[in-house]
């Protein structure tokens, strides 16, 4: 009963929400009158309405600056007490109308090849280069700020009368040319004995830099050891060449690490010095770093590193020996990321890791015109399926392929050619992942060195080194792309048929 009793005494929901109307009716009524006294003055309904809200009285204070936009359509403070979102020089109601415009927008855009970037309307082609911070040379073409800024202080110094020297990547005045002919090396802004310049460079923020025909090497080893890391990679230019049909403009740049734990440090460090955003890196003794960069937010500078990296540990008993194998890998990594960059991926990698966030991995691979199995398969080829470039007279030039058969061979029956093509990577598999590589290297090598009487197959080669050719191009052909993916299609297609030739080749 007396439960009974207590809950009678308690307001009826019902009957409460029955008398809201007529307070609600009271309320606008009132509020009607008084933008009805306002008339057109903006002004005075600017001011009834925070004195409204102010009062705690929202939705009377909205009914008023909904009266002001009717009166002025470009009011701002009243549009944002509403919360409607500015955009394109419009006022939207909701955010589902906005994201429909934009959407619509976007797709009218599109058709016109243009893309959104900030407050403006710009040529699809141009957001990768904006989002760098690059801007256009006196040509008319794209140019990183920072290396323009590098290559105008090399002409200054050609101006001088300084000299380059390949060895070191240092440009040395008269004064430091006599001083080098003392034995000293110019590190930084000192100079030192071999000795000490080898425990300078040793540190992996301050490498040697090493200049050879086609590559550049970037080295924390000893120097002698870098000078055979730059001999090793300049073997590999040809067989690339033959492959792709083309040369990267400039000398491709990769890393060699002097031993494991700076590689570790490198691909995996906190931070890591030489990021890689798929976490591969285990898979091999080299991998391609796609999310090296640097450079100035503040600015908006930044200049894109992406390359191979290994190490060539020359204390380590077990891996010493592996160091040219892994420096060729990497080398081919970064001659095929010179030939074919992804520009978008790359610059959205910048825009993220600048901002302390994520990258673009999600389209580096779809940007690239080399099909994925034959970039790693010409870095498969470089190390182990080339001409062994260190034969001596008389010896077996094929012995790194005698090598890299023989290595196919414990591991059992090979992947479908298909699969190959496919190339799906997995840390989850890591032996399974690790085999792809150099069975997509066979591939290769029996498209280089394996099948010299197959006209159709030569034809197909040489049809998509033309294809690549033109979609690489800077004033690549309108269908350029289109023609690129049939003659990868057709090579594909033309290889799958060898499929058994391709294991004879292999003596599998």
């Amino acid at each position: 009963m007396i439960a009974a009793l207590f809950l009678s005494l308690l307001p009826n929901p019902a009957s409460s929400y029955v008398l809201a109307p007529r307070f609600v009716q009271e309320a606008d009524a009132e509020t009607d009158a008084k933008i009805a006294a306002a008339g057109t003055d903006v002004a005075k309904l600017l001011a009834l309405a925070k004195e409204l809200s102010t009062g705690g009285k929202d939705d009377a204070a909205k009914k008023v600056y909904k009266k002001i936009v009717e009166l002025d359509p470009k009011h701002e403070e009243a549009h944002k007490a509403l919360r409607h979102h500015f955009y394109d020089n419009k006022w939207f109601e909701s955010y589902a109308e906005l994201s429909k415009y934009r959407r619509e927008e976007t797709s009218k855009m599109k058709e016109k090849g243009l893309v959104h970037y900030k407050d403006e309307w710009i040529p699809e082609g141009d957001l990768p280069y904006r989002n760098m911070g690059w801007a256009k040379d006196e040509a008319g073409k794209w140019a990183n700020p920072i290396e323009a800024a590098r290559n105008k202080q090399i002409e200054e110094w050609k101006g001088k009368g300084y000299e380059f020297q390949k060895d070191m990547c240092l440009w040395y005045s008269a004064e430091d040319k006599q001083k080098g002919s003392s034995g000293l090396i110019k590190c930084g802004e000192e100079w030192f004995d071999l000795a000490k310049a080898n425990e300078f460079h040793a540190q992996i923020q301050q490498p040697w830099q090493m200049e050879g025909d086609h590559f550049t090497v970037w080295t924390t080893c000893d120097w002698q050891t870098g000078n055979d890391a730059r001999w090793y990679a300049d073997k590999t230019f040809t067989d690339l060449s033959r492959l792709f049909g083309m040369a990267p403009s400039k000398k491709p740049h990769f890393v060699v690490l002097n031993s494991l734990d700076q590689y570790n440090q490198a691909a995996g460090g906190t931070p890591p010095l030489m990021p890689e955003t798929e976490g591969i890196s285990s898979l091999h003794g080299a991998y391609f770093a796609d999310a090296f960069f640097t450079g100035d937010p503040a600015a908006n500078q930044f200049e894109y590193l992406g390359c191979g990296v290994t190490c060539w540990d020359k204390k380590d008993d077990k891996l010493k020996a592996w160091g040219p194998f892994w420096l060729r890998w990497a080398a081919a990594q970064s001659y095929c990321e010179a030939l074919d960059p992804s520009w978008l991926a790359i610059s959205e990698n910048i825009a993220a890791g600048a901002g302390g966030g994520g990258g673009g991995q999600n389209t580096f691979w779809t940007e690239k015109k080399i099909p994925r199995w034959m970039r790693y398969g010409a870095a498969s080829y470089s190390e182990r399926f080339l001409k062994d470039p260190g034969v001596q007279s008389g010896g077996n030039p094929w012995a790194l392929r005698d090598f890299a058969f023989a290595e196919l061979k414990k591991g059992g029956a090979l992947h479908k050619v298909e699969d190959v093509f496919a190339f799906t990577l997995s840390l989850d598999d890591i032996e399974g992942s690790s085999r792809l590589y150099h069975e997509a290297g066979l591939v290769v090598s029996f498209l280089l060195d394996g099948a010299d009487g197959d006209k159709k197959l030569r034809d197909k080669h040489a049809a998509f080194k033309l294809a690549l050719k033109n979609a690489l191009s800077a004033e690549k052909p309108k269908d350029a792309d289109k023609k690129l993916i049939e003659a990868v299609e057709d090579l594909q297609k033309e290889l799958g048929k060898n499929e058994k030739d391709i294991k004879k080749f292999a003596g599998l």
